[in-house]
C-alpha cells in the first residue's frame, strides 16, 4: 500500500500505523520500509508497536508474556540494519551473525513514531527513545491521555530530549453538511467497526505485560455512540463543529491529527463529500 502511495505522490509523508514488530520478521520489515523509503525519495514515517490483541498472538504463535523483549529485539535489529555496514546482534530470540541488510533508507534515519494506548511501559520506553508519540483516544478518557501524554514528556526530558515531539492522535472523522446530518450519518458505520472490534477481542489479553487490557473486552462492548463515542471521543460535526473539536485536541497537547475518515463500511460519496467539507 505505502509502495503503490508512493507512485502516486510526490510530498506528502506515508507512514505506517502500525507495524506489529513482535509478530514479524525484524530483517525483512528493515528491507521492506527501507526499499519504500527509497521508492518515495525519502519520504517515510516508521510507525510500530507491540499489539494488543490476544488472537494476533496466537495466530502468530507468539507469547503475548514475550511481546517487550519481542519488540525491543526487533527494534534494535531494524535500526542496526539500517545504520550500520554490518552488523552482529544476539538477544534472547533472535541472533544475528555478520549481516548487511540493503538497501539502506535515503533518510539517514526515518522518523519513528511509537503506538502507546495504556501501558506506562510503553509512554515510558518511547519517551527515553525519544521517538515521536501515536496514541488512540477513542479507546480512553481525555483526562487519562493527557495523563499519559504527560508521562511521556517527562520520560523524554528525564533522558535529555529537548526538542519537540510529535504527538499523533487517531480519530474516527466525519463533516457532514448540518450538525444534524454529521451525528446521523456515520452512527452505523462507526458501531460496526466498533462491533469488529469487538468480535476481534473475545478473549482477553493473557500476559502480566497487558494487565490493564484484561477488562477490555467489556469495555468495547460498553462503547455506545451517544455519550461513550460522540461527541468527545471523535470528530464528528458540521465544519464549525469539527475546527472546534479540532481545537479541543489539541489543547490536550496533541501535536498531529490522523483523520480515519473511511470506517466500517461508511458509503463512500458521504467519505468524499466528508473530506471536501473539511
Amino acid at each position: 500500500l505505502g509502495a503503490a502511495v508512493a507512485q502516486r505522490t510526490k510530498n506528502i509523508r506515508i507512514g505506517s500505523g502500525i507495524a506489529l514488530l513482535p509478530l514479524q520478521d525484524p530483517i525483512r520489515l528493515a528491507e521492506e520500509y527501507a526499499m519504500l523509503d527509497c521508492l518515495s525519495g525519502g519520504r517515510l514515517e516508521f510507525g510500530i508497536g507491540r499489539g494488543f490483541q490476544k488472537m494476533e498472538y496466537d495466530a502468530f504463535e507468539r507469547n503475548m508474556g514475550d511481546s517487550r523483549t519481542l519488540f525491543e529485539e526487533s527494534h534494535d535489529i531494524i535500526l542496526n540494519a539500517w545504520t550500520k555496514e554490518r552488523f552482529s546482534y544476539v538477544g534472547k530470540f533472535r541472533t544475528v551473525h555478520n549481516l548487511s541488510v540493503l538497501p539502506k533508507p535515503i533518510q539517514k534515519l526515518p522518523p519513528i513514531y511509537v503506538a502507546c494506548i495504556f501501558t506506562p511501559d510503553s509512554f515510558q520506553w518511547t519517551g527515553k527513545m525519544g521517538y515521536n508519540l501515536m496514541v488512540v483516544p477513542y479507546a480512553a478518557s481525555a483526562e487519562f491521555i493527557v495523563d499519559r501524554i504527560n508521562f511521556y514528556r517527562d520520560a523524554r526530558q528525564t533522558h535529555g530530549h529537548t526538542a519537540a515531539p510529535e504527538i499523533l492522535g487517531v480519530y474516527h472523522f466525519y463533516c457532514g453538511e448540518t450538525a444534524e446530518k454529521a451525528k446521523e450519518e456515520p452512527r452505523e458505520a462507526l458501531m460496526r467497526y466498533v462491533g469488529a472490534v469487538v468480535a476481534a477481542n473475545q478473549e482477553a489479553a493473557y500476559s502480566d505485560q497487558y494487565a490493564v487490557y484484561k477488562s477490555l473486552p467489556e469495555a468495547f462492548a460498553g462503547m455506545e455512540y451517544e455519550g461513550y463515542l460522540y461527541p468527545n471521543r471523535v470528530i464528528v460535526g458540521d465544519p464549525d463543529q469539527c475546527v472546534e473539536r479540532i481545537q479541543q485536541i489539541r489543547s490536550m497537547g496533541i501535536t498531529n491529527i490522523s483523520l480515519l475518515p473511511n470506517f466500517g463500511g461508511l458509503d463512500h460519496t458521504k467519505v468524499m463529500a466528508s473530506l471536501d467539507r473539511f
